[in-house]
């Protein structure tokens, strides 16, 4: 007797109304196969997954939302990746366009407006102080706004974030630096990042001697001998090449593996290896190969 051939379940398995019935599906086999499918249609299946987001089903919320947010980190990467390709790059640019990969929903205009803003008040009192300009830097961004490190434990992808950081006022040393030197250029304030090894600091070059300043450390003045004393209690080889000023390029990689140390701390292996391919093409560019990163 012949058999008679296997029913095929109702609808077309690639449409994205069908996957999404089997999104909730609690068995791995299930939606292992189901998120592959559905990130592969790309915005195709946007409709459906934003209606799957506002769902009764908590778990068919959580699983729409998750996909959304891999979909936008993927197109992220993707500019991440083009951008690192240019011969030079912003800092303050890089890190922005990191803050959207950290967070895809993340609109960077009210921080850039916020940075420029804060720029204008250093230069009206640089104008009507008799101070150096690292001093006017130091008092206005540490003194008044309170900007200085995070001491929460563990790394966080939200500690590396520039917007998130402008919004706490808290943050790592290159990013607090990174700040710190998007304002100064905003007030007309020349100034340099020193890649010390952990602890980014910033040097702001004056009329008659330069100095460095500590953002992470409540903005402290400090002199060479400081960071050599850093470097000895850590252990670190004491080499010149940490006082002198690094390229963007080579901060913007520094920075990317910062953050991919961020998502790697929290299990996030798709976020990590996305980073990876940021960081191979900064590996490459001209600007990087000599520094220690």
């Amino acid at each position: 007797m012949d058999l008679l051939p296997l029913r095929r379940p109702p609808g077309d398995l690639h449409s994205p109304g069908v996957l999404l019935s089997l999104l909730s599906d609690e068995s791995p086999r299930v939606y292992g196969p189901v998120r592959r499918q559905l990130l592969k249609l790309g915005k195709s299946a946007h409709p459906a997954l934003r209606r799957a987001t506002r769902s009764e089903d908590p778990l068919l919320r959580t699983r729409a939302r998750e996909i959304l947010l891999e979909y936008d980190r993927e197109r992220a990467a993707r500019k991440l990746v083009r951008y690192s390709l240019r011969r030079d790059h912003s800092l303050g640019e890089a890190l922005s366009r990191l803050d959207q990969f950290i967070d895809p929903e993340l609109d960077p205009r009210p921080y850039r407006r916020a940075v420029k803003a804060m720029g204008s008040a250093v230069r009206k009192r640089l104008r009507r102080r008799c101070s150096t300009p690292a001093g006017v830097l130091s008092d206005y961004l540490f003194g008044e706004r309170g900007f200085t490190g995070t001491d929460d434990d563990g790394p966080m992808p939200g500690h590396a974030s520039l917007a998130r950081t402008i919004e706490s006022r808290r943050g790592m040393p290159l990013v607090l630096c990174a700040l710190y030197a998007e304002v100064a250029r905003e007030a007309g304030i020349g100034v340099d990042l020193l890649p010390v090894p952990g602890h980014v600091v910033l040097m702001v070059r004056q009329e008659t001697n330069d100095q460095i300043l500590d953002p992470f450390g409540d903005g402290e003045l400090i002199e060479r001998k400081h960071v050599m004393g850093y470097l000895e209690a850590n252990k670190l080889p004491l080499q010149e090449e940490w006082l002198v000023p690094a390229p963007s390029t080579a901060m913007f990689l520094r920075h990317t593996l910062n953050t991919a140390a961020c998502f790697r701390a929290i299990g996030r292996r798709g976020e990590v290896r996305r980073l990876a391919r940021v960081a191979r093409v900064l590996a490459r560019h001209p600007a990087t190969p000599q520094l220690h990163v």
